[in-house]
């Protein structure tokens, strides 16, 4: 499908009238759990303490993976801030529709191209099908979807937004007007622009709690969208003291951000219990993408141990399609339907998260053209579905690409400080840092796997 006939097609899904289902959705509020989505913004495989790291400090994480399931191998569906949410809230590979780059901030909001990019109204979203099921939705923190009035939070079904529109934040400083400075870029109440006190993650946290404390007698789903652990470096010497154990001083001042976020999660989790919602809410924690490239970098070459943040195990970074830019924390804390304390091998996809909640709640597959790329986890994750959640992902961002099969994962990488600008071949199940390409020594598997992400590639509108 080339650009003009997207285009064509979005217009015949517009002029068909509704997106959602018209179903009437009548469910017992003890089939209807409260939702929180905490999503974290730039942090890295080896930034959470239940990966067995030890110079960071993510106690209430590490709670909440040890109380839920974690995925040793749960994927963002692009290494990339903004098209990773599209992915995530609609359950579609964000290709499909034109969100495949960051949505343009440059000259807005003068810029007619910066008003109209973002995720497409034509395109469905989990408030779009959670309102409807009689759920109050909330967005805390960044947005990135859509700087343009028809794409802002309150257009999209959520009641409620605190947060900003663009891609990233002073934790500090926020101006009332857009400026030159993009990362002081006006935070919203709602639809209107608002003044900012206090340290920016501490806020959000103060924001979700109160979100829950408001809405207790309801179903309500809270996507908590921390801009955390993102650039600017700002933190409270608050959090850094408490973190003297950390010898590096550039891992401490990351780690002390991470701690800031870390304490709101304990906060949110605090609350549903006071609250009396612990064993009727779903938490989930995930990370956009991996840990930028520079972020590793900053450190003094005669320490490596000084840096920010990590990837663990894993090669390659934010913005390419090795496993560092790919492989992200990812935990679902689901009381009564998911065993604590469990960690699931099998690779899974941020895309699943939409499709899991609405196919638990009965709601209907988007009626948007595309239906869902994502799957419902929950039969693999009881152990109903012995098989694998998923055969094939793939990932696509300008000139790079990857398809894992299975345990094979073919990738190329160019533009980015780690890639090699050639097709290469990785074992996963015994390579997991994608340090030996194979590539040579197993041609009909390259071809195999080639051939199938070019018809996967044919589908979707041109690269932006």
């Amino acid at each position: 499908m080339n650009r003009r006939d997207f285009l064509k097609n979005c217009a015949s899904v517009m002029a068909a009238g509704t997106l959602l289902s018209n179903r009437s959705l009548k469910i017992k509020r003890s089939e209807q759990p409260n939702i929180v989505l905490i999503y974290a913004d730039d942090m890295g495989y080896g930034d959470v303490g239940y990966h067995g790291i030890d110079n960071i400090h993510t106690p209430n994480i590490d709670k909440l993976a040890a109380s839920g399931m974690s995925f040793s191998q749960g994927y963002a569906s692009a290494s990339v801030c903004g098209p990773s949410r599209c992915g995530l809230l609609t359950g579609v590979y964000q290709q499909r529709y034109g969100c495949e780059a960051n949505p343009p901030e440059s000259g807005y909001p003068e810029s007619e191209k910066a008003q109209l990019a973002g995720l497409p109204t034509t395109q469905p979203i989990l408030s779009e099908m959670l309102k409807p099921a009689g759920y109050h939705c909330g967005i805390i923190g960044k947005w990135h979807l859509g700087m343009g009035e028809p794409m802002r939070p309150l257009n999209r079904d959520f009641d409620e937004f605190y947060g900003f529109l663009n891609g990233a934040h002073s934790y500090y400083e926020s101006d009332l007007t857009f400026g030159e400075q993009h990362n002081r870029w006006p935070m919203f109440r709602n639809e209107k622009i608002v003044e900012m006190s206090g340290y920016l993650t501490d806020v959000f946290s103060d924001e979700a709690v109160d979100f829950i404390e408001r809405n207790n007698e309801k179903p309500f789903f809270l996507y908590l969208a921390y801009n955390a652990v993102h650039s600017p470096w700002e933190v409270p010497d608050s959090y850094i003291d408490r973190l003297s154990h950390i010898s590096g001083e550039y891992r401490r001042l990351f780690a002390a951000m991470v701690l800031a976020m870390d304490d709101g999660i304990g906060r949110v989790m605090q609350a549903l219990k006071d609250e009396g919602l612990s064993d009727d809410t779903i938490v989930m924690f995930i990370s956009d993408n991996g840990t930028p490239y520079g972020q590793q970098r900053v450190g003094d070459p005669a320490s490596p141990e000084d840096y920010m943040s990590s990837t663990g195990p894993l090669s390659g970074f934010k913005g390419d399609t090795y496993e560092g830019g790919v492989r992200v924390p990812f935990i679902i804390n689901w009381p009564g339907q998911l065993p604590p304390g469990k960690s699931y091998d099998l690779p899974v996809s941020t895309l699943d998260i939409t499709p899991t909640i609405t196919s638990f709640l009965g709601i209907d597959t988007p009626d948007n053209g595309f239906g869902f790329d994502g799957i419902d986890l929950l039969p693999y994750l009881t152990g109903e579905n012995k098989a694998r959640p998923h055969e094939i992902l793939y990932w696509r961002r300008k000139n790079d690409y990857a398809i894992r099969k299975g345990d094979w994962k073919l990738a190329f990488n160019d533009g980015n400080p780690t890639g090699n600008n050639r097709i290469e071949l990785f074992d996963l199940a015994n390579d997991i840092g994608e340090s030996d390409d194979v590539s040579q020594t197993h041609p009909e598997i390259v071809s195999e796997l080639q051939d199938l992400f070019d018809e996967w590639d044919s589908q979707m509108p041109e690269s932006s």
